[in-house]
């Protein structure tokens, strides 16, 4: 064909030099495009000819992927078709086979195939089976039993995945430990679970509230990648927002938890190695610059703990003590080698934060600490001093606590309590100048020798506010004048009141005690 036409075209440019062949070659030239139109009608048959076989192809493609999702659709909804409120006995043998938890369904049970197939029960209460008695450790407003998808034809042959808890309330006891620690041991491979929207309440055993926390979501898996079950939960305690991370590895000899508190830059490590039955646990507690290592033995009453390793910024802090469960108390005894006082008065988030309702002070943190600070750092009068600090409710008591300086003075501290009220929070004690060495003390404080009187003590009346670093005076007292009036101490205590008298350092110290001892000199 090709080589016709390339005669046809030779033949039609031969002619058209030849005046007398024009009509011949005006027949070639049509027949050329007769050809051309004939490939032309061929092609765009092929084409109309490939686009309806592949269009047919397409259809019956889109048919078969619509057959087999009808069918699929079909065998993901048979759960919800051959199971009904009758199988509530079925899935309360399935979870406890599964989780080892006592489940107490009710019959309203559904089923959904989005966006995962599984059952959906409303109002389920969890147990706790102690010695045969079934105690109540959680509700949970809504629980989804995800499955695998197979045996969708057999009933009463299903495999759960894994569970969903919404909006439960957790109520744990002293009772309950074992069983959680169990039930953590045990880990997470077969049996994951998430809960979602929770509330955990620690009670004492008349089932009064010792402590809250707010869940917004506990994951409970298995890592394939690092082989270790993993517990992983984010919430808020005393309305400081924490994360908790808890891992054990594959062979269930060391168990890992760690707890972060941003907002008051706080971390805590935990962690428990079994070696032949034995227990060994290590707190480790990092806040701000400071670290606290903590080895200690845990039981079902107590807490007790021990600390040789331990800093507050450089200095060393050596602690121990126990922390009493049932009810919720503890008592430590302490010493730390230095402390800058001003420094820690002067940090009022700590006070704000730490010190308040939210936290330390709540009815349900009760307990003694007893803290000997060998050095104050830049204080030009004391050296050391013993603080006792009583947790009581919402209130921290300082009484007989005292500042040491043996060779000038002590300021014990007869009764200190620091409370909040109005969201400030304040400090009001009664506060005894117990002088050691009054000629000390007097060229300490540069005293002019006409107004250096005989005195052992001056009782102090005082009213900080740690919140606004407000600092007042409520009365002064010299156990040597008792009975006498002294209209210059009452002007001094109004004038510094106030803000006519501003003590920022040692100088204005001097000056201001200066003042008081000349006012009893006369």
């Amino acid at each position: 064909m090709k080589n016709f036409k390339l005669k046809l075209n030779f033949i039609s440019s031969f002619l058209k030099k030849n005046k007398t062949l024009k009509k011949a070659n005006f027949f070639l030239e049509s027949l050329i495009n007769l050809f051309k139109k004939q490939n032309l009608k061929k092609k765009i048959f092929d084409i109309y000819n490939n686009f309806y076989i592949n269009k047919f192809k397409i259809n019956y493609l889109i048919f078969f992927i619509s057959l087999l999702c009808f069918y699929y659709l079909i065998y993901l909804s048979f759960p919800g078709i051959i199971h009904n409120k009758s199988d509530q006995n079925y899935f309360t043998e399935e979870l406890k086979k599964k989780y080892n938890l006592e489940f107490s369904l009710t019959p309203e049970i559904k089923y959904s195939i989005l966006p995962k197939p599984h059952f959906q029960i409303s109002d389920v209460i969890i147990f706790n089976n102690n010695n045969n008695f079934q105690k109540e450790i959680a509700q949970v407003k809504k629980l989804k039993i995800f499955l695998y998808q197979k045996n969708f034809f057999k009933k009463r042959k299903l495999d759960i995945k894994t569970i969903e808890l919404f909006e439960t309330n957790f109520f744990i006891n002293k009772m309950d430990l074992d069983f959680i620690k169990i039930f953590l041991h045990k880990g997470f491979v077969n049996n994951p679970l998430i809960v979602k929207r929770a509330n955990l309440f620690y009670q004492d055993m008349d089932k009064k509230t010792i402590s809250f926390l707010n869940l917004k979501k506990i994951n409970m898996e298995f890592n394939d990648k690092n082989d270790n079950d993993v517990l992983i939960s984010n919430g808020e305690i005393f309305n400081i927002p924490f994360n908790i991370t808890w891992k054990q590895d594959l062979n269930k000899r060391t168990q890992i938890s760690n707890f972060k508190f941003k907002k008051i830059n706080l971390n805590i490590i935990n962690s428990t190695k079994f070696i032949n039955k034995n227990k060994r646990s290590k707190l480790q507690v990092y806040l701000n610059r400071s670290r606290y290592v903590v080895d200690y033995i845990l039981d079902n009453k107590q807490i007790n703990f021990e600390s040789n390793n331990s800093f507050i910024g450089n200095n060393k802090f050596i602690f121990s003590g126990s922390i009493y469960l049932d009810p919720f108390n503890f008592k430590v005894n302490s010493s730390l080698d230095s402390l800058k006082l001003k420094k820690l008065l002067l940090n009022s988030f700590f006070f704000k934060e730490v010190l308040s309702k939210d936290f330390f002070l709540n009815d349900n943190f009760n307990g003694k600490i007893d803290l000997i600070i060998k050095d104050l750092e830049n204080n030009p009068l004391f050296n050391n001093v013993n603080l006792n600090l009583n947790f009581k409710g919402q209130t921290l008591e300082f009484n007989n606590s005292v500042f040491l300086n043996k060779k000038i003075a002590n300021l014990v501290v007869k009764k200190g309590i620091l409370f909040e009220e109005k969201n400030n929070l304040l400090f009001k004690g009664q506060v005894d100048f117990m002088i050691n060495d009054i000629n000390r003390l007097y060229n300490k404080l540069v005293v002019p020798k006409k107004y250096r009187i005989d005195f052992k003590k001056i009782n102090f009346e005082i009213l900080i506010n740690l919140t606004t670093n407000e600092f007042k005076i409520l009365k002064i007292t010299n156990e040597n004048f008792k009975d006498k009036e002294f209209e210059g101490i009452d002007e001094l205590i109004y004038e510094f009141n106030s803000g006519g008298i501003k003590i920022s350092n040692w100088i204005e110290f001097k000056i201001f005690a200066n003042k008081i001892i000349s006012s009893y000199a006369g």
